[in-house]
């Protein structure tokens, strides 16, 4: 006996199924066409690998990094799914643009001197528009020159040219590794400069470098020799660099601002060629954007920077002095000037050197 057929579906029933499955169809490809005007398409598919950068830094950045980090961390974690974790270095800012030079993968640059970057974008390492491509010419925080003293300022050093009296013993860090040292002798040569002139500016270098008791490499290591060996009865170093060791020690050590300084500034870049290389401009990127946000702004401001977004300096203003008068390294001809007047070789930071031996 054969079996009876089936019964075939009513046509209204087929196109009725034939509806539904094209407007599943369509659901499903605006469905996919919206997550690609996201950008999270790649994201949807799977789940983003993890990813590592490197951060290269000058020494005293340490106490605001370590915290900027994990804070970023976590933001791109919610925003995107990826994990991102870092390699740090820090050391004396002229020897880690070095060690970039010399192989060092570094993604992310964060700088104390805009001419420490300038032999990356020489040798093709970095992008010669890397000061367009982040506010303030990639600069996300400032600070200015404090000069340290013991308890009580026995010395009564109260302006650069206390410095080079006879007697008033300073912690110098070496211009030759350290942007802090340039900056340093920068701020008291240019001051006494647009005071006095070049006679009496010389003058007072030379009475600075005869009165160096010990010179280091860099700042972290100028504070140590300060603070901790109790070397010298000066020293010269970043603003934030003193406030965030006064916040990390029982009894806070008595600093001048003087009133004559300078707007030292802190430049940051991704290393193009390396990013490139290895596929993390876009995390990279967005950690050295990230540094502008008020978040991070408020992180660099309790480590005693000076921030750049104008609402997170009027509330940390309280711990900032004062300045009258605040140059900015353009007002002496820009750094390669400076470089070429004060610190290139046989420049007047050596002659002072040689005459003091």
């Amino acid at each position: 006996m054969s079996l009876p057929s089936p019964i075939p579906p009513h046509p209204s029933t087929w196109r009725l199924s034939r509806r539904s499955l094209l407007g599943l169809l369509a659901a499903t490809g605006a469905a996919a066409g919206l997550g690609a005007s996201w950008g999270l398409g790649a994201l949807a598919q799977s789940k983003p690998e993890p990813v590592q950068l490197t951060l290269v830094s000058y020494a005293v950045a340490k106490a605001a990094y370590s915290k900027l980090i994990p804070e970023f961390q976590k933001e791109w974690k919610a925003k995107t799914g990826q994990t991102v974790t870092f390699k740090e270095s820090y050391g004396a800012s002229a020897s880690q643009t070095r060690s970039i030079l010399g192989g060092l993968e570094a993604d992310v640059l964060a700088q104390n001197l805009s001419t420490f970057i300038t032999p990356l974008v020489e040798k093709g390492l970095v992008s010669s528009s890397w000061e367009r491509r982040l506010p303030n010419n990639a600069v996300p925080v400032t600070t200015v020159m404090a000069v340290v003293v013991r308890q009580g300022n026995p010395k009564k050093v109260t302006t650069w040219a206390d410095l080079a009296r006879p007697g008033v013993e300073s912690v110098s860090l070496n211009p030759k590794t350290s942007g802090n040292a340039r900056w340093g002798f920068l701020a008291g040569y240019g001051s006494v400069l647009k005071d006095k002139g070049d006679a009496a500016a010389k003058t007072y270098l030379f009475g600075l470098v005869k009165n160096i008791k010990s010179q280091v490499n860099s700042g972290r290591e100028a504070t140590d020799a300060f603070v901790k060996n109790r070397v010298g009865d000066v020293l010269v170093t970043f603003e934030n660099e003193i406030i965030v060791t006064n916040d990390a020690i029982p009894k806070d050590f008595p600093y001048v601002v003087p009133s004559s300084n300078l707007k030292v500034e802190f430049p940051v870049t991704v290393i193009d060629k390396v990013v490139d290389k290895r596929g993390t401009r876009q995390v990279a990127e967005a950690f050295t954007r990230f540094l502008y946000s008020p978040k991070a702004q408020e992180i660099f401001a309790e480590a005693g920077y000076r921030p750049s977004d104008r609402q997170v300096l009027r509330r940390y203003s309280n711990q900032f002095r004062l300045v009258r008068q605040l140059r900015t390294a353009a007002d002496f001809g820009g750094w390669n000037a400076v470089n070429q007047k004060l610190f290139n070789d046989g420049a007047l930071f050596e002659q002072a050197q040689k005459a003091a031996r």
